[in-house]
């Protein structure tokens, strides 16, 4: 490399790292999911896999250079590297003090230290001995040296430091990698391990500061600048140890964005936040969004029993058709996509909305429910290097289940050996405990504050609507209201209820006639009228026994984890017999287990009887534990 012309030794430099890029799939997906953390939100996937591509010829250059570095010490840089602010080293070693040059990984910082060490200015610069490559590390540190650089080993690091500074020398420190003793501070948006010594040595020592950044501007080119940072020293040091770095980070991540193809994305540069990011896709389905917001509350609390912060964020998937979750499904299952392709293979399916909004975001663990999701779920994550979770199987066209590092099913769904990546639950995960009742209970009674004066026993009556396959009638409902009046009648009881949006419009209209004028209403919401989103929890929460129609998993999930008695009466077909599906399996399973009451639409007299007289007691059912130990399993 050394003989070659200068020209045609970058040329293979470029080809290095482009043969790299290819032959390395574990660090180039690592570098790809480092600048979505950085330029996600301004760049979509592909762009983004453009700069990989870009930092890959970037590097093979440096390492050529890298190799050529004798010889620049032999002819010098003039022609190599273009040195900006020299004024600013020449003015501020005239006090005498020394110098620190502060720089970060970007560019061929090897080149920056050798045009530094060629100045005639006494140069010392801190690095690693790389003892895990003892001849390449000694030819590397004689090449250093040949430019007049000395080299100072971080493990006597601070003496030799501050002895080259009273000598008035120069000292190169990097700020990037503080490791697990460094101070935390923003650096493209979220927490990164910054290096504080050498501003702690500039404070204490009065020695003043400079920050570098070296940034190829075409061919063998360089740019060096050098710019002076004034310290704020309020004599308060960790205040000014912090306000100085953070002024410091901005300054460099001000310059990365200007050549993001020039930091060494390599390096782990998170590793040390202590924030994780939980991205929930939703499908538009309520119930599948209450579940998965109820399973991200287990893994926040895995991640806060961590020392960690959970960021929560919700994405609504929205298809560019209805035919797009089948296609995409299809092409998944043959891998048609390639598995390298990540956010890019949604491209063609999502509308441009719900693509880059997915790409304007780097979660650490991604949360889906149901099948249409699934496949989004598993990309994400790829691209993301996420851990991904999906509630309920996927259907044919899904993923498989070891597609997942994490897939909750409930028990009735559960056939065979279960794998160990499958957690078993009895109900549909769902955000109901005493915390969730009591807040809801607060949120309804602000809105009715008549329901705080509480003398009678309380009934609730949840009704659903219609669902795939199921037409919950406007004549089962009246069974059931006629039942529930006679009932309040009998025991002095008042009523509260509730419609879904599900809710048929004739449905509603029977409701709002039946209970506008009854005597023992306490509370009647209308979905589609009334928006109260403490509707349900606040009825669960206030009532002694609650009635629910059975074709919602989800809303029977909440009942049943209530710790109230519970009835449940199943979807009548046109015959007036029970329909036999899964959300009836569902409701007899939690029923054999005493956690609720099934009853048919003629028997929820006799069932409410026997639940207010105590001749049955119901079991309570808690989940949030399974869910929180395997979420503990695959947080990190």
């Amino acid at each position: 490399m050394q003989a070659l012309p200068l020209g045609c030794a970058l040329w293979i430099g470029r080809r290095l790292g482009e043969i790299a890029f290819w032959l390395n799939p574990g660090n180039r997906r690592k570098v790809y999911q480092h600048m979505r953390i950085a330029f996600g939100a301004d760049r979509p996937a592909g762009k983004i896999t453009a700069l990989v591509w870009e930092l890959y010829r970037n590097y093979g250059q440096n390492i050529i250079e890298i190799a050529r570095l004798s010889r620049y010490a032999a002819c010098g840089l003039d022609e190599q590297v273009d040195i900006q602010g020299r004024e600013h080293v020449d003015r501020l070693l005239l006090q005498g003090r020394g110098l620190i040059f502060l720089s970060i990984h970007s560019g061929n910082w090897e080149l920056s230290n050798m045009a530094g060490s060629m100045r005639g200015h006494p140069y010392n610069m801190v690095a690693n001995y790389l003892d895990h490559v003892n001849k390449v590390a000694d030819l590397l540190d004689s090449w250093r040296k040949s430019g007049g650089c000395k080299i100072i080993n971080p493990g006597i690091g601070g003496r030799e430091i501050i002895k080259a500074l009273k000598r008035n020398e120069i000292v190169t420190l990097v700020a990037d990698q503080g490791g697990s003793d460094g101070l935390l501070l923003p650096f493209f948006g979220r927490e990164a391990s910054m290096s504080t010594g050498a501003v702690r040595i500039a404070l204490k020592y009065g020695v003043p500061i400079c920050l570098v950044d070296i940034a190829r501007v075409g061919g063998a080119k360089h740019r060096l600048r050098v710019l002076p940072f004034e310290l704020t020293a309020t004599k308060v040091v960790e205040r000014d140890v912090h306000d100085n770095m953070l002024r410091i980070v901005a300054h460099f991540e001000a310059w990365t964005r200007e050549h993001p193809a020039e930091y060494l994305w390599f390096y782990k540069t998170w590793k040390y936040a202590r924030d994780r990011r939980i991205l929930i896709l939703d499908d538009g389905r309520t119930g599948h969004l209450r579940q998965s917001e109820a399973l991200a509350r287990q893994v926040s609390s895995a991640f806060k029993e961590r020392g960690l912060k959970a960021i929560l964020n919700t994405v609504t998937i929205e298809w560019r058709s209805g035919l797009a979750p089948l296609i995409l499904g299809a092409c998944s299952l043959l891998r048609f996509l390639g598995g390298g392709l990540g956010l890019l293979a949604l491209k063609p399916f999502l509308t441009a909305e719900s693509y880059a909004l997915l790409c304007s975001l780097k979660p650490d663990v991604v949360i889906s429910c149901g099948n249409k999701n699934a496949w989004v779920n598993v990309w994400a994550a790829a691209d993301n290097g996420a851990r991904n979770i999906c509630i309920l199987r996927p259907g044919a066209l899904g993923p498989g289940q070891n597609e997942f590092d994490l897939l909750v099913m409930p028990g009735h769904d559960v056939k065979g050996r279960v794998p160990a990546n499958v957690v078993v639950t009895k109900v549909a995960p769902n955000l109901v405990d005493q915390s969730y009742l009591d807040d809801n209970v607060r949120g309804l009674t602000s809105r009715f504050s008549h329901l705080k004066l509480h003398g009678r026993s309380r009934i609730g009556l949840l009704i659903g609507g219609d669902t795939k396959g199921l037409v919950l009638g406007e004549q089962q409902v009246r069974v059931v209201i006629h039942q529930l009046k006679e009932a309040a009648q009998k025991y002095s009881a008042d009523i509260l209820v509730t419609t879904s949006r599900r809710t048929s419009p004739a449905v509603e209209a029977l409701v709002a006639r039946e209970f506008n004028d009854f005597s023992s209403t306490a509370l009647i919401i209308l979905a589609s009228r009334n928006n109260v989103p403490e509707a349900v929890g606040g009825i669960l929460g206030l009532c002694d026994l609650v009635v629910v129609s059975g074709e919602s998993v989800s809303m029977l999930s909440e009942a049943a984890s209530s710790g109230k008695k519970v009835i449940v009466f199943p979807v009548d077909g046109p015959d007036r017999k029970p329909l036999i599906n899964k959300y009836s399996a569902f409701a007899e399973m939690l029923s054999a287990g005493g956690h609720v009451v099934y009853a048919r639409t003629t028997q929820v007299a006799d069932a409410v009887d026997r639940l207010l007289r105590d001749k049955v007691r119901t079991i309570s059912l808690e989940d949030n534990a399974t869910l929180l130990e395997a979420a503990r399993k695959i947080v990190r």
